[in-house]
């Protein structure tokens, strides 16, 4: 039982997390295109999706690699599901960042040519962005709603007996 409940668990996570990290990826390249004609148009969908793919599959397993003393040390694990605050206040902060990249006070301007014309182009700052995409890889990945639930009912255990 145990076993299973952990299966599901990593299958939920790595979904989560591979749909959040996608979706991230087609919003940053769709806020990347520049000109929008048809050969534009097919290679985006053909390629950025592709790109997004493997993008999100190469983070995911680079945050499981890092993450592997929360899943297999049993002290880490256990501290860091008492506490699962902290993967919903990383991910928070990793999506704020990732927005936050492309505020026009703080985004980058790059000289880039499009059309033979050379145009200045604001694009997101890299480090936050990146920040931003490894913060929200880890802590989706590493998010454990069992363990948000048994805090909740702790909580209302408590409560119910006071």
């Amino acid at each position: 039982m145990r076993k299973a409940t952990f299966d599901l668990s990593l299958l939920f996570q790595v979904f989560v997390t591979f749909a959040v990290l996608f979706v991230t990826y087609i919003i940053y390249a769709l806020l990347d295109v520049d000109d929008a004609g048809m050969i534009n148009g097919i290679g985006f969908l053909i390629f950025q999706p592709l790109f997004g793919f493997i993008m999100t599959a190469i983070t995911i397993i680079i945050c499981f690699t890092i993450g592997l003393p929360i899943r297999l040390n049993a002290k880490v694990r256990q501290w860091w599901l008492v506490r699962p605050w902290i993967p919903i206040v990383g991910l928070t902060v990793g999506l704020f960042l990732l927005l936050i990249a492309f505020n026009d006070n703080i985004a980058e301007t790059h000289l880039i040519i499009l059309n033979g014309e050379t145009v200045d182009k604001e694009v997101p700052i890299a480090v936050v962005s990146i920040i931003g995409w490894f913060l929200t890889a880890f802590c989706s990945l590493h998010f454990y709603p069992l363990s948000l639930f048994s805090l909740f009912w702790r909580g209302l255990k408590t409560i119910v007996t006071k």
